[in-house]
């Protein structure tokens, strides 16, 4: 047993800070920063520098959040800081999900998947795997060596696996793992734990990010979301009632994202082609978290914003050029079409407009926009495309950042307009 004295807690804080290499509350609260949020934000150091000094003096309490990031950044025990060091738990030989997590051993990490108990395969008595804890403790090695030695994947080869499994978050990307199951009478779950769960992939790319391994983002499709694998400018498979993955591994992912280099953020910026699992259909996209990236990257006035955000109003020029071209075809076809019938007073320029544009859809949740032509004949071909665009709602003091912001969202108003029209002329 131990007593919590508070200005023992912060006396012991502060003589573990000057003796770890952090040296100063200012260097310890920037990595603090950035474990707990994936980046730093310039304009938050100075709070958390005076919060940590505060509790260094014994002026306040260390909070119950704070415990688990002090106690890895000073490589002590959370019993440790509340006893201010005069209390440590007792080593055990027991491995568990949690203590392989936390090694740093590769030979302990092959003997752990070895185990006939598959104690790897099954959450334990918090309902945690060996992969919550390590991507909790961060511990990126280990979790490389499960995926490059094939033991786990996030992204399966397969892709018609890209979306036959839904979970909490919506569709996976067919995530498994090779370690064999034991015999019927046993749960060994891991792989259906792992399908269930593409959340953690956010949470290994932010771990990624942090260690620089920019190669592990497009190992795991990290400017894609599963749902792009099935969606078609068929009404069928249009984003009806979808919304896109939303966590605090996802928002953490954005945030670290936000810090990385031109380089990185660039790979971001740049649409791509997908392919439809079962029909025969490609359709061009960007990020789909585009806009959160921007709005994050403007909060924090990150160098070159200009450039990404002038990146955005492109593609959304271009997805707007691509839908007016669209409907024009589409009048072109219907005017043709509806002028052998000879019933002019019924066939008006508005209902040929509005029979061209019927299949305009816009889903603002998403922010994806579909088109496909009206079939006239039965022996035409169905001609189409399903795409995303980008806006942002947040403002910037600086007048360049501003003005580009204002035209990105004028790109995106003026094709969620021609939605509206739409609409109106079917109502």
């Amino acid at each position: 047993m131990f007593t919590v004295d508070k200005k023992e807690i912060g006396q012991h804080i502060a003589d573990l800070i000057s003796e770890s290499r952090f040296k100063s509350a200012r260097q310890f609260g920037i990595e603090y920063l950035k474990v707990r949020y994936g980046s730093v934000n310039v304009d938050a150091i100075s709070n958390i520098q005076n919060r940590i000094c505060q509790i260094s003096k014994g002026n306040k309490w260390i909070q119950i959040e704070d415990l688990p990031i002090f106690a890895e950044l000073l490589e002590v025990s959370i019993e440790d800081i509340i006893s201010a060091g005069n209390f440590s738990p007792k080593a055990s030989n027991r491995v568990t999900n949690y203590s392989i997590a936390h090694s740093n051993n590769p030979e302990v990490w092959k003997d752990y998947i070895q185990r006939k108990d598959k104690l790897v395969l099954n959450p334990d008595e918090y309902n945690k795997t060996v992969i919550d804890y390590a991507l909790e403790a961060g511990n990126y090695p280990f979790l490389k060596y499960l995926i490059d030695s094939n033991y786990i994947w996030f992204v399966d080869d397969n892709k018609q696996e890209y979306h036959e499994s839904f979970g909490k978050y919506g569709a996976c990307f067919g995530a498994g793992t090779s370690i064999k199951r034991r015999d019927s009478g046993y749960i060994d779950n891991l792989e259906i734990w792992l399908k269930d769960k593409d959340d953690l992939r956010f949470r290994l790319m932010s771990l990624a990010i942090k260690n620089k391994d920019f190669d592990m983002l497009d190992c795991m499709h990290a400017r894609e979301v599963p749902m792009l694998y099935k969606l078609s400018h068929l009404y069928m498979w249009h984003p009806h009632e979808y919304k896109l993955p939303q966590s605090k591994n996802t928002n953490q992912f954005i945030n670290s994202l936000a810090s990385c280099t031109n380089t990185t953020l660039s790979y971001f910026f740049e649409p791509f082609t997908i392919e439809h699992n079962y029909r025969n259909e490609k359709n061009t996209f960007i990020f789909p978290y585009a806009g959160m990236l921007l709005e994050q990257m403007i909060k924090q006035k990150k160098h070159n914003t200009s450039l990404f955000i002038s990146k955005a109003i492109k593609y959304n020029k271009d997805v707007l050029n691509l839908l007016n071209n669209a409907i024009d075809d589409s009048i072109k076809a219907c005017n043709a079409y509806y002028e052998r019938l000879n019933h002019h007073n019924v066939y008006n320029e508005q209902f040929i407009k509005a029979e061209a544009m019927r299949d305009l859809y816009l889903y603002p949740e998403t922010d994806f926009v579909s088109f496909t032509s009206p079939r006239l004949l039965g022996t035409e071909a169905i001609k189409g495309f399903i795409t995303n665009i980008i806006h942002v709602n947040v403002k910037s003091y600086d007048p360049e950042i501003q003005f580009l912001i204002n035209e990105l969202n004028v790109t995106y108003e003026s094709i969620h307009k021609l939605y509206i029209e739409k609409e109106a002329k079917h109502v």
